[in-house]
């Protein structure tokens, strides 16, 4: 059968798995089924099942948007976040029984809940949901008549914001308008209503309880100047008392608390931000009992980094720790990222040695275990497939054998079309530096092709060789695609990642077009027909490569950072930039003005085509604003599309056919400035 090319519209046709989770005796998957529905421009999401003994997979909800799959610990219910009508706009929780009948509905409230997690008798569970004032959120009907009712100027002047804290909104989540997130115990019983632990004008996160019910863990800024200082402490809440107590130091960054079966060992996951956001994670352990007398840390892994680092076009982007403690609390298990891959780790808690579990060209972005930790069921992507599960038994050690597909679930697209495998190879800036990888897509027409240089965003991130749409979509249009992980890239190491810290547009830029030369070195490239294009601190580096070189044809930016000077005021987190450049911008103007691709903006003669946000608080907008107006003024080519209504992460979750919409229109521009004989 002769296969055809991939198109932008082929988005519609994937079903990506998203979430994994694990009946306690092992038997069972649960995962989330995402498509794209082209009609009603909306993602349908449904929980299936996959049954061990007989591979049978089989809708468990029908939708439309259900998420979040946990399984109660005595393995009798299915408990799921959804949107469903008539409160499609907002997320509640169910719960399903296996013993049969339709799933109950436990939260009615006006706010989204999120992350669910049994308690340890199966009686309950605790939910995040954003929350203004005391007491429980506002009933979903007592918000609706608050919106309806009132005078005049309650009704039209509701719209209006007053804000008093730095931090005030945030990508995707949108204006916090005086609600902080907190932690409310949910019966099973729906009549009897939920229970708030947490309160304070802080926002709590990752609940995890003990095994035997006595504690909850949890992570939360309370400092008096959590704004500024963004580092979370894991808390307890001893649940008889409801007394908090702090149980990592208030110098350190620390989440995703996972306790020890003996309910007074908790693990934790940080670093006390000795690189800033360039430090990487390590694992700490203490004592809930004695906590100012334990806590210490069990495992650096040095050029592991805890978490998926990997960026890809295809899912929402999680860290995915999901960390779990063997039955006999001698083992942590995890993911982990290295050299442009993800796997399935185990850690051993008395000497901290990291063991990789999993191994290959791969990207493991979520995991679960039984309640022994000796099956496993991971979602892997690979460079064929954006994503499936797979069964893994734990037969001896630290190894995962019989590592076994348990879903198929794109097959018969990718049957159907071409799908190019990326070509790992290495290359130096220097004789005496770091050795660095790149990856490369060849087009399958002949000839020498155009080249294309993607820059990952981050720029504490990685790229893996892996299934990337955008890049597929360039190959396919006979555009070959290199991409790398330069200094500053996570899984190679902290001094790696911290190396350009105050220092972008230096080393990194010198790593791009060393990549850059090593793909053309292959001599199946046009050196006279090359482009870069890049999102997010991808997008700084595209403006600066315009900026500061001339081989490039053609350039796309997305969700760039072009001004470092305005983006510390408009940017979720630009306050924060002083740790990445040493001070603030009225301190030393002159530090902001020299990072900033903006400066070089008279040196840019490439054809730039701009593709930014609206709803962008990451990057916000006006950056692309800028620096389209002063192109314009200067007479360059360039070309700003705006997408309204999406965030920071358009290319990963946006509304699908601006999805499309975004891939079509880098797709002909490249192909159109990268054309035989057009300069």
């Amino acid at each position: 059968m002769v296969k055809r090319r991939l198109v932008p519209e082929d988005l519609f046709r994937f079903i990506i798995p998203e979430e994994v989770a694990m009946s306690p005796d092992g038997q069972r998957l649960y995962y989330v089924e995402s498509r794209m529905d082209g009609e009603h421009d909306t993602y349908r999401k449904r929980i299936m099942t996959v049954d061990r003994a007989t591979g049978q997979t089989r809708a468990l909800t029908q939708g439309p948007r259900d998420e979040s799959p946990r399984i109660s610990p005595d393995g009798r219910y299915l408990a799921f976040v959804s949107k469903r009508p008539p409160a499609a706009d907002r997320a509640d929780l169910y719960v399903l029984s296996f013993a049969g009948g339709d799933p109950v509905k436990l939260t009615n409230w006006a706010e989204d809940v999120f992350n669910p997690v049994w308690s340890p008798d199966s009686q309950s569970l605790v939910v995040e949901v954003m929350i203004s004032g005391p007491g429980l959120p506002a009933s979903a009907e007592d918000a609706r008549h608050r919106r309806e009712l009132g005078s005049p100027r309650e009704r039209f002047t509701r719209d209006v914001r007053r804000i008093s804290r730095l931090s005030y909104r945030m990508d995707t989540v949108g204006y916090y308008d005086g609600r902080f997130r907190h932690l409310v115990q949910v019966p099973l019983d729906p009549d009897r209503g939920g229970l708030r632990l947490t309160d304070g004008p802080y926002h709590h996160h990752s609940p995890c309880f003990s095994p035997d019910g006595r504690y909850l863990a949890f992570a939360a800024n309370r400092r008096f100047d959590a704004d500024l200082t963004p580092r979370d402490r894991i808390w307890v809440m001893e649940r008889s008392t409801s007394a908090i107590t702090a149980v990592t130091p208030e110098a350190g960054d620390f989440g995703t608390p996972v306790f020890a079966p003996d309910s007074r060992t908790l693990y934790g996951f940080g670093h006390f931000l000795e690189y800033g956001f360039y430090t990487q994670t390590r694992l700490y352990a203490v004592d809930v009992t004695r906590p100012e007398e334990t806590f210490h840390q069990i495992s650096d892994p040095k050029n592991w980094d805890f978490g998926n680092h990997a960026l890809d076009d295809m899912h929402a982007h999680t860290d995915g720790l999901h960390p779990s403690v063997a039955s006999d609390g001698g083992t942590l298990y995890v993911i982990a990222s290295r050299g442009g891959t993800v796997q399935a780790a185990a850690v051993n808690l008395q000497d901290g040695h990291l063991t990789p579990m999993t191994r290959g060209e791969q990207v493991v972005y979520a995991m679960a275990t039984d309640a022994e930790c000796k099956t496993f069921g991971l979602l892997i992507m690979e460079a064929a497939h954006p994503g499936d599960l797979f069964w893994a038994e734990r037969t001896q050690g630290a190894v995962l054998s019989s590592v076994t597909r348990a879903t198929h679930l794109n097959r018969d697209l990718l049957d159907e079309v071409t799908v190019y495998h990326p070509e790992r190879f290495s290359f130096q800036t220097d004789p005496a530096g770091d050795q660095l990888d790149g990856f490369l897509l060849y087009p399958d027409s002949p000839g020498r092709h155009p080249l294309a240089v993607e820059v990952h965003g981050g720029p504490m991130a990685m790229y893996a060789p892996v299934f990337f749409l955008e890049f597929q979509l360039l190959a396919a249009a006979g555009i070959g695609v290199v991409f790398a992980n330069p200094h500053g890239s996570r899984g190679y190491g902290e001094a790696f990642c911290a190396s350009i810290r105050g220092a972008w547009g230096q080393q990194d830029f010198q790593d791009v077009l060393q990549g850059l030369d090593a793909a053309l070195r292959t001599n199946r490239f046009d050196p006279d027909r090359l482009a870069i294009l890049g999102g997010s601190y991808g997008g700084f580096m595209t403006n600066w490569a315009i900026g500061h070189s001339d081989r490039f044809r053609a350039a796309v930016t997305m969700r760039s950072v072009v001004d470092e000077l305005s983006f510390f005021g408009t940017s979720d987190i630009g306050y924060l930039d002083g740790w990445e450049w040493g001070a603030v911008p009225w301190q030393h103007p002159h530090r902001y003005l020299t990072a900033s691709p903006l400066m070089a903006v008279e040196n840019i003669t490439t054809p730039l085509l701009i593709l930014h946000s609206e709803e962008d608080y990451r990057c916000p907008v006006s950056q692309a604003e800028e620096l389209f107006a002063a192109l314009k003024y200067l007479g360059r080519e360039t070309e700003f599309v705006r997408f309204p209504g999406e965030s920071h992460e358009l290319s990963r979750s946006g509304n699908p056919w601006h999805r499309v919409h975004r891939l079509e229109l880098i797709r002909d521009w490249l192909s159109t400035h990268l054309s035989d004989g057009t300069r």
